[in-house]
């Protein structure tokens, strides 16, 4: 009998090595499996040195061309759509500062995704907190102001939404004001209608807004101020 629990004893700890063994395996597997598809961050600084965030390589760095009523955004394929992606589509009245864009091509089997960036601009107009802070109706938000602390600073957020030709945009807007100026954070999506084409296309699904939407939010996150 003892012997028989002395083999028992044995062989129970083998099998736990084996056991701590491809549990170690697994986690090795998963952390290089992350490593290998996590996307490298790149840093963006103002010219003017007074911000920064970090944002996905995966991102396309959209930048603009011409001025004044005669401006577009480059690459046109991902930083422009029926809505202005990089611009709030309610007051032009504004520096851009950045504008990323999540990659179109990603989605190539469905036209009703027509684009979704992350911007970065001031509003010129508002020189005084009240009028940076209060998006009202009359300008085209709609929903209960909300506010969000990123890296300390205190952001009012509101949404806008606006719809014709059967497209639509729909935006997360985030203001400050800091140092005088009015800042503002933009994630702006633009989709079409997928029964309007012939045959209708698919609806985007959960899995693909929560790839298009988390780079973007990375990015948001990660701003700061540096004067």
């Amino acid at each position: 009998m003892k012997a028989d629990l002395t083999l028992c004893s044995i062989a129970f700890g083998k099998c736990q090595a084996v056991l701590l063994a491809a549990f170690f395996l697994a986690a090795c597997t998963t952390m290089l499996r992350a490593e290998r598809f996590a996307p490298t961050l790149k840093k963006f600084i103002s010219a003017d040195g007074a911000v920064e965030f970090r944002y996905s390589e995966e991102l396309v760095h959209c930048e603009r061309q011409g001025a004044n009523e005669g401006y577009s955004w480059l690459p046109v394929e991902n930083c422009a759509a029926y809505f202005p992606l990089c611009d709030s589509s309610i007051s032009q009245n504004q520096t851009s500062i950045a504008c990323f864009a999540y990659p179109r091509n990603r989605f190539t089997d469905t036209r009703a995704f027509e684009g979704a960036t992350f911007s970065v601009e001031i509003i010129d107009a508002a020189t005084r907190q009240n009028d940076c802070l209060s998006m009202s109706a009359e300008e085209g938000f709609i929903g209960q102001r909300g506010t969000r602390t990123i890296h300390g600073v205190s952001f009012t957020t509101a949404e806008l939404s606006d719809a014709g030709m059967s497209q639509r945009i729909h935006g997360h807007v985030y203001r400050t004001f800091h140092g005088g100026k009015c800042y503002q954070l933009g994630i702006n999506v633009v989709t079409a209608d997928s029964q309007t084409f012939d045959p209708p296309v698919r609806d985007l699904s959960k899995s693909d807004w929560r790839e298009i939407y988390g780079p973007l939010e990375q990015a948001r996150d990660s701003f700061r101020f540096l004067k």
